[in-house]
């Protein structure tokens, strides 16, 4: 991320909270002059307390700080992986073979697994994943048409509220875990234009209405997480009592890092549940989202 793309996140979260830059300033005991400079992209170098100022001032998590402090280092992320070179090789810039590897190791897991990008689009999944979610057809079918109708947010948080109909009990921290997921993931992607079109479509209280109160739940919550698992514990309208836990796999591309989630069984029934699922879906891997390039008006 270069100096005017890093300006255009630290103006982004800034007015995610609804402050003027002499706000930010007073909150971070910072110029006013230097919170300008730095959202034009004209300060070139940041002093480590500054930048722990202003993580501390936008109440960011420890994985959101840890994408922050990353943003603000000027390097890209075609930069992070290794450079192919006549003396090194790496797949690194081959998109379609890494692309392959996860969707054909999700098509082996014993569980539901699915694959996401920076976005939380849900790139792939396996038939296992789609089964558990009970995603209605037309939900597959209507995505392409709608905005973030790839996007796990629409599953959670979209007027039909599928997750919602079928976790009986504790929805509240089931919603509250997979949007903080989607802030820690997407942050230091908050300032690109695809970004810009889906939290300008999440934000429509119409056909998400419970976005923006779990947006802003995050950042205020005393809870943090400093890994990539989550715990699930909760009454499934269809499969019952279920406990699982929930990890990704990380494949860093030049385009941003794949997450390949999955969901291991911590009790008896849920690995029954999962190994039930896998033998009635089938072994497979539906492809789903456009990835790395995306399409949208």
């Amino acid at each position: 991320m270069d100096r005017r793309e890093f300006g255009k996140l630290i103006a982004t979260l800034r007015m995610d909270l609804d402050w003027t830059q002499f706000q930010l300033a007073e909150y971070t005991q910072a110029d006013p002059a230097v919170i300008s400079q730095m959202e034009r992209g004209v300060k070139k170098h940041f002093e480590p307390d500054l930048l722990f100022r202003l993580a501390n001032a936008f109440h960011l998590t420890t994985l959101e700080r840890r994408e922050f402090f990353l943003a603000s280092s000027g390097i890209g992320e075609k930069q992070i992986v290794r450079q192919p070179s006549a003396a090194d090789t790496t797949d690194a810039f081959d998109v379609e073979k890494m692309l392959r590897k996860l969707i054909d190791l999700a098509g082996q897991l014993r569980a539901p697994a699915f694959l996401l990008d920076v976005y939380c689009d849900v790139i792939a999944a396996n038939r296992a994943a789609l089964a558990f979610f009970e995603v209605p057809p037309a939900m597959l079918e209507d995505a392409a048409r709608i905005p973030g109708g790839y996007n796990v947010i629409r599953l959670t948080f979209g007027r039909e509220l599928v997750t919602r109909a079928h976790i009986t009990d504790n929805w509240d921290l089931y919603a509250f875990n997979t949007m903080r997921a989607f802030r820690e993931m997407s942050l230091r992607y908050r300032a690109k234009p695809y970004f810009q079109y889906l939290i300008n479509a999440f934000r429509n209280p119409v056909d998400y209405p419970l976005f923006d109160r779990y947006w802003k739940l995050v950042s205020s919550m005393e809870q943090d997480k400093q890994g990539n698992f989550d715990h699930f514990a909760y009454q499934h309208s269809s499969f019952g009592p279920l406990q699982y836990a929930s990890s990704s796999t990380v494949l860093l591309t030049p385009y941003g890092e794949l997450f390949l989630n999955q969901y291991s069984p911590l009790d008896d029934h849920t690995a029954g549940l999962f190994e039930q699922l896998c033998l009635q879906a089938g072994p497979g891997v539906i492809r789903i989202a456009p990835w790395p390039r995306k399409s949208f008006p």
